[in-house]
């Protein structure tokens, strides 16, 4: 035992010896230099990469929607360490970025491997069938579609958005059958599915008046040749009209043959007083255009768009009038004993003499039993006469034979002016009449000047055509180059109408211009004002004129929202 004793003392004092050698401190191995966290904090939650020590190597996956060209690292070292690049900054993962870490005379450099995460969005974001779409539902696997009158089920293509990544069958833009449900599935990237049943409704068909005016062909090429013809008729039908406003009458030339102007004119004979020369067809372009027109459901209305003017810009005389060639005393006198005339541009034959009438409604009356025509149209100058006209010798007779004075010089005397204005408003009863007992079924129509612009400055006193039931279509010419200007005046128009007549708002279809003095018209205002019109309740517009329907602008302005064929009403 004693020798075991003395071998521990020994070896204690080799111990202590060794002890005083290193100063009496245990020796520390030095800490390992890393990267302990690499976090990505700008998401919820927290992305933390994965680290891979043994192979310097630094994993993530980031929403799939993430920009992998400006990611903020956050990074977790060794006390004293420094990384570079330095940890909150944003960098571009999209290559391989190293990050080395420095302790004293430790370094370490992992590399990055940062990648999206594939999408798992697999939802439809919209669906519409382009011009018919009116209103679409998205829910949860169901989409309910709105589709306007005149739609084919059968043949659709509708245009369909899906989540970003994903992919949709059938695919957008693909013709389906939709008369019956059809079942669309969206693949997220990722490969999962949803599935959506998509269902469709069509309206019922719109009830409105669609027209637009075709002038004489000194404006257009409607009428110069029937491949033209046929041309402006497939426009008419593209565009969804249903009426067509036909020039008959204008500088004392007409649409068709007429035995009534040759009677009353130095045209010699019907044919001479076409204002076309007409190429192809049959030869007569307005019964062309019947056939053409009936043929695609679009009614034809005869516009006789001079009326009682005689014509523009310069007085007219025997020599220059061929109707004042045969009747000199068919002209209108106003109260300087000049021509009368609005404007110093628009001269007038004399409307209140009855022969003057006569004329216009044998005129008119020629086309109604000679064509199946579908209307008549007078417009600002039928009937219409200049506020300061009357004074001619006829009207001036009738009035003292009435009165028992003489017509009053203030052309604005109210006694004066309802003498006249009565005897406009009678001829307005008779042309109605005289159309009616022919052709019951033949449309009679006005296209005037907003009230009471229109009485005030042309004698047209349209409220009381409503009061007495003359008016089927009342296309008023509001025409105006912005929104709130129209807006302004079509309330002004609704005034009046819904005060007078039965205010059936499917007759109303107002003017709107496409092409003035000034120009085409800006398409976004025509969408304002045509909106405008739905705002009220108003579903038909009647357009000025046929030449710029042809601009791509107006034509998908007009299609927004003419997206089927409307339906006349019944009138």
């Amino acid at each position: 035992m004693r020798h075991f004793g003395l071998i521990l003392l020994f070896l204690g004092l080799i111990n202590w010896a060794c002890s005083e050698d290193n100063g009496g401190e245990t020796p520390v191995e030095p800490e390992e230099v890393m990267i302990s966290e690499f976090t990505f904090k700008d998401y919820t939650p927290e992305i933390n990469a994965k680290i891979d020590e043994d192979k310097l190597l630094i994993t993530a996956q980031v929403p799939h929607d993430a920009d992998l060209k400006s990611l903020v690292p956050t990074i977790i070292i060794n006390e004293g360490a420094t990384v570079t690049p330095p940890s909150g900054y944003a960098y571009d993962f999209t290559n391989d970025l190293t990050f080395k870490v420095t302790l004293g005379d430790q370094t370490k450099t992992y590399s990055t491997k940062i990648t999206n995460q594939l999408s798992s969005a697999n939802d439809i974001l919209s669906f519409s069938v382009p011009q018919y779409n009116e209103e679409t539902t998205i829910n949860q696997n169901s989409v309910t579609l709105q589709l306007a009158y005149g739609v084919d089920l059968t043949q659709v293509a509708p245009e369909i958005k899906v989540s970003d990544l994903a992919t949709i069958s059938p695919a957008s833009g693909e013709t389906v059958d939709l008369s019956e449900d059809v079942t669309y599935t969206v693949t997220a990237e990722n490969g999962e599915i949803k599935e959506y049943t998509v269902t469709a409704i069509v309206s019922e068909q719109e009830v409105a008046v669609r027209a637009f005016w075709i002038p004489d062909p000194s404006h257009t090429n409607f009428l110069r040749s029937y491949d033209d013809l046929v041309k402006g008729v497939a426009l008419a039908d593209e565009l969804n009209f249903n009426v067509l406003y036909v020039c008959a009458w204008a500088k004392s030339y007409t649409l068709y043959p007429s035995q009534v102007l040759a009677d009353n004119s130095s045209h010699s004979t019907p044919e001479e007083g076409l204002f076309h020369s007409y190429t192809g067809g049959t030869g007569d372009p307005l019964q062309d255009l019947i056939t053409e027109a009936h043929a695609k459901d679009i009614k034809v209305i005869l516009w006789y768009e001079y009326g009682f003017m005689s014509r523009w810009g310069s007085e007219p005389t025997p020599d220059n009038d061929k109707l004042l060639a045969v009747h000199p005393d068919w002209v209108g006198i106003n109260n300087e004993g000049e021509a009368s005339n609005y404007n110093g541009t628009d001269f007038y034959y004399n409307a209140y003499n009855p022969e003057v009438q006569q004329f216009m409604l044998d005129l008119i009356m020629e086309a109604v039993n000679n064509y199946d025509i579908d209307g008549v149209q007078g417009d600002d100058r039928l009937p219409a006469m200049p506020r300061n006209s009357g004074y001619d010798t006829y009207t001036a007779n009738k009035y003292k034979a009435e009165k028992g004075v003489d017509p009053p010089s203030d052309y604005n005397n109210a006694d004066w002016v309802r003498f006249r204005a009565d005897i406009l408003n009678e001829f307005a009863l008779t042309f109605y009449n005289t159309v009616k007992a022919a052709k019951p079924d033949c449309i009679v129509g006005f296209s005037p000047n907003p009230y009471p612009w229109a009485f005030n400055n042309l004698m047209q006193e349209w409220p009381m055509w409503l009061d007495n039931n003359l008016v089927q279509i009342l296309s008023v010419q509001c025409y105006r180059n912005s929104v709130w200007a129209y807006e302004a005046t079509i309330d002004e128009v609704l005034n009046y109408f819904n005060n007078h007549g039965d205010g059936n708002l499917q007759r109303l279809s107002p003017g709107l211009i496409l092409k003035g003095s000034s120009g085409l018209a800006d398409p976004e205002v025509l969408r304002g004002q045509m909106q405008a019109n739905r705002d009220r309740g108003i579903m038909g517009e009647s357009f000025f004129y046929d030449v710029p329907l042809g601009n791509d602008n107006f034509k998908e302005v007009i299609k927004s929202f003419y997206k089927g064929k409307a339906r006349l009403p019944e009138l």
